[in-house]
């Protein structure tokens, strides 16, 4: 067994891990989940405000049948006859969640039900800082894999015995 080239693969394996929890953590803080309305009117449901600073993707969980991501500046226009004129339409859809891309600004999602919706909104920036956390992930994968080849070799390669001078 090689101690030194084990030592390193477990070093690189640490750094390696480090940049995973980091590039996570930073992703995950970067998400924003809203679940929570307030009713301003009976049958309507408001989200808090989403704001979107930079270019972000949306998806809504469970939409309601009657709603929208609506624009703060259209917000008290809004009821549940002409929702579909002021809602922000949708880019796809996927698994009963609609997905809103390339938004930027101040968004509501608006619902009208007879009770609570269940709805989840779900905002991810797309910006030169998630760059960075996805960057930091990939970097962490890359350098765990390496640190535990590199470990894996060092244990199971023998060392030399040390040269003596003799021909």
């Amino acid at each position: 067994m090689n101690k030194r080239m084990v030592v390193i693969g477990v070093v690189i394996l640490v750094i390696g891990v480090a940049l995973i929890i980091g590039g996570a953590i930073g992703a995950l803080g970067s998400i924003s989940i809203k679940t929570t309305f307030t009713q301003p009117h009976p049958g309507e449901y408001v989200s808090a405000e989403i704001v979107l600073n930079t270019t972000s993707n949306l998806a809504v969980a469970s939409p309601a049948a009657t709603g929208g991501v609506v624009s703060a500046q259209n917000l008290t226009q809004v009821n549940s006859t002409n929702i579909n004129t002021y809602a922000v339409p949708y880019n796809a859809t996927a698994v009963g969640t609609e997905v809103y891309k390339s938004l930027s600004g101040d968004y509501y999602y608006v619902a009208f039900a007879s009770a609570q919706p269940n709805t989840k909104i779900v905002a991810t920036p797309q910006g030169s800082r998630v760059l960075l956390f996805a960057a930091l992930l990939l970097l962490g994968v890359v350098l765990a894999i390496v640190g535990i080849i590199v470990a894996v070799v060092g244990a199971v390669k023998k060392t030399r015995p040390p040269m003596t001078g003799q021909p």
